[in-house]
């Protein structure tokens, strides 16, 4: 196996039969490589690209919130598998998962319940960045876990922090006394 490349910025390595291609950060505009790879007499060649760096300071956070209460939906109406849209960029999904329930409002609370045994709320920020979602729970339900980033521990408030274009929430309750009743979220975005 042979391996060589067009640019500068580009280093390639052949170990035996694996080629490594590692390429150095981009302190410029956009840029493109070819790699050309030779074996059994036979060659193909790999288009590599890199995006251009970004702009110093980079996009301002955004805060965004919304209290269910909110909503104006009536006592008792699911919202299994609804958009609820917080912003232009900031959604919200609500799904029934492996609870038993869907997903509901109840006035009791002032509170959309995600039920025990694996209900769900996929947060989306439509290719933004989420750095932080802060979560406020009603009636001491606030068992659920998130999928990437970390997640303060169960309390009335609980505070996710991390990087990601979308974080789901699953419910971790086994049982009715341990439920996640969501009253309000708080997302940070970039």
């Amino acid at each position: 196996v042979t391996a060589s490349d067009d640019a500068d910025w580009v280093e390639v390595v052949v170990a035996g039969n694996v080629v490594t291609v590692t390429a150095a950060a981009n302190e410029g505009e956009a840029r493109e490589a070819v790699v050309a790879i030779s074996f059994a007499g036979d060659s193909k060649t790999v288009a590599i690209s890199q995006a251009a760096k970004p702009a110093e300071g980079g996009s301002e956070p955004v805060t965004v919130s919304l209290t269910m209460k909110d909503l104006g939906l009536a006592n008792g109406a699911t919202v299994n598998g609804k958009e609820i849209k917080v912003d232009d960029n900031v959604t919200l999904v609500f799904k029934q998962g492996g609870a038993s329930n869907p997903p509901a409002y109840y006035d009791s609370g002032e509170a959309i319940r995600m039920y025990q045994n694996g209900a769900t709320l996929d947060v989306s920020a439509g290719g933004k960045t989420i750095t932080s979602i802060k979560l406020t729970f009603a009636q001491n339900h606030y068992y659920i876990a998130a999928d990437s980033g970390s997640f303060t521990a169960e309390a009335a408030e609980r505070t996710w922090t991390g990087e990601a274009t979308a974080v789901k929430f699953t419910s971790t309750g086994t049982d009715k006394s341990h439920r996640a009743y969501v009253a309000a979220i708080e997302v940070t975005y970039q």
